[in-house]
């Protein structure tokens, strides 16, 4: 784990090991961050009888491991048997476990894809772009999509597209739009196709899906000044200056590169934070 957690309970000589986050947990401690922190993640494979048995085993809790046991046998929602784990160890404060049972509730009762989906967009909120772009690509390249209406599969195919034009990927972003604008035909979906376009500096593509999709003159105006707004973005504005400063004004040429080196520095950090795993 990349935080320090304090272990009051019982450490495992050997880890139970969560297939889905690929991570060895040692402790209820341990297991609770896990729980807290990737609530959409979690699923009904989490109630295994492997986990209970751990418990007994590992960590010396026999009383626990029995209540599990029972509440996987049963086929307890999911809520109740996250809710045993939380409550068996003072990591977790009662709001915490209170807000977790709550998400997990709105969930567990939703189909596979939906779930699916649910996980995806906390990933895409979380900026954690990389993992919302597998779980959503995952999520088309199952069967899964049969389970999904025409405009369910059109919103994921846009957050798709929204995380690949996050990073850059602009002709990624542009299918992802134009797919999912096919199936929800919802406006947003069509500017952001059309906004990847401007972006990826495609203006025969932008031209293209302006007829394909017979888009009216005051929104093709709309999608422009919307584009000219984000590009007054301050750093921009100011990444431009200094260029302009420099190739102008040789005076003034360690103070421009000096600025264009703050700027781009910055970017590169919220660049990379956006590409972790």
């Amino acid at each position: 784990m990349s935080t320090l957690i304090i272990c009051k309970n019982s450490i495992a000589a050997s880890p139970y090991y969560i297939e889905e986050a690929s991570l060895n947990v040692y402790s209820l401690e341990e297991l609770s961050y896990y729980i807290l922190n990737n609530v959409y993640l979690l699923s009904s494979k989490l109630m295994s009888p492997e986990l209970c048995n751990w418990i007994g085993r590992e960590l010396k809790n026999q009383t626990l491991s029995k209540e599990l046991l029972g509440l996987v046998q049963s086929n307890a929602p999911l809520h109740i048997f996250v809710g045993h784990i939380l409550s068996a160890n003072g990591y977790s404060s009662n709001k915490e476990i209170k807000d977790v049972l709550s998400i997990i509730s709105t969930f567990e009762n939703k189909s596979e894809p939906e779930r699916r989906k649910l996980r995806a967009d906390r990933l895409m909120a979380g900026d954690k772009l990389i993992d919302a772009v597998y779980e959503y690509e995952t999520l088309l390249a199952d069967d899964l999509t049969k389970q999904m209406s025409a405009v369910t599969e059109g919103d994921v195919y846009h957050n798709l597209g929204c995380a690949f034009a996050k990073l850059f990927l602009f002709d990624e972003a542009i299918k992802c739009f134009d797919e999912g604008y096919k199936r929800n035909h919802k406006k947003q979906t069509l500017y952001c196709l059309l906004y990847a376009n401007k972006c990826a500096h495609n203006e025969e593509g932008f031209q293209e899906f302006v007829k394909k999709y017979q888009v009216p003159n005051d929104e093709i105006y709309e999608v422009n000044n919307i584009i000219l707004g984000a590009t007054n973005n301050e750093k921009i504005v100011d990444f431009d200056r200094a260029i302009n400063d420099l190739l102008s004004d040789d005076s003034n040429r360690q103070s421009s590169s000096e600025v264009m080196t703050n700027i781009i520095n910055s970017w590169k950090k919220e660049y990379i934070k956006l590409c972790k795993i």
